[in-house]
């Protein structure tokens, strides 16, 4: 008995380095209501991975980082102007905060985009941070720009959003 997968189509784009790599694609956040969803919404989704195995069972292996349009449109420019520059520089989305609820414990996140020289090297990255763990992803300005595009043209395509009709009551009072 043979299985069909059915495929999802979904836009995408990956970039790897040699240990590490970013998974840039649409996302949907969905809002509920006594266990109904009354809206769905478009966001842009960031999945930063690490290539290399766990060498401690609490290492961390990917980071996800869930973008609005506007935060995604923002990043793409902060890739052109980091690109655009003659000397080393940095830029950082506004970090993403949520608490674990516990003991009031708040988890941090960021993203940074950077043109970095080292030893006569140099290079651009996308980097996500979150507390003390981190995972880098070092690439050629090809790809730096064309992640920039991507995202800046995602960003005008995931500004949707679907809510109920909420209908008037024939009751209702106007």
């Amino acid at each position: 008995m043979s299985q069909t997968s059915e495929l999802k189509h979904y836009r995408c784009y990956e970039m790897f380095s040699q240990s590490a790599g970013v998974e840039m694609r649409e996302a949907v956040k969905s809002s509920e209501e006594h266990g109904v969803v009354t809206e769905r919404s478009g966001r842009i989704h960031l999945r930063f991975f690490k290539l290399t195995p766990k060498t401690n069972p609490g290492d961390v292996t990917q980071i996800r980082f869930i973008c609005e349009p506007d935060e995604a449109f923002g990043l793409s420019m902060m890739i052109a102007q980091v690109a655009a520059s003659s000397v080393p520089c940095k830029e950082k989305l506004n970090p993403h905060k949520f608490s674990t609820g516990g003991e009031g414990e708040e988890i941090v996140t960021t993203v940074t985009v950077d043109k970095w020289e080292r030893g006569g090297k140099g290079g651009y990255a996308l980097t996500v941070a979150r507390g003390k763990d981190f995972i880098s992803v070092p690439v050629p300005l090809a790809k730096f720009l064309f992640a920039g595009e991507f995202l800046r043209t995602l960003s005008t395509e995931q500004s949707w959003v679907e809510r109920t009709d909420k209908k008037m009551s024939a009751n209702a009072t106007v």
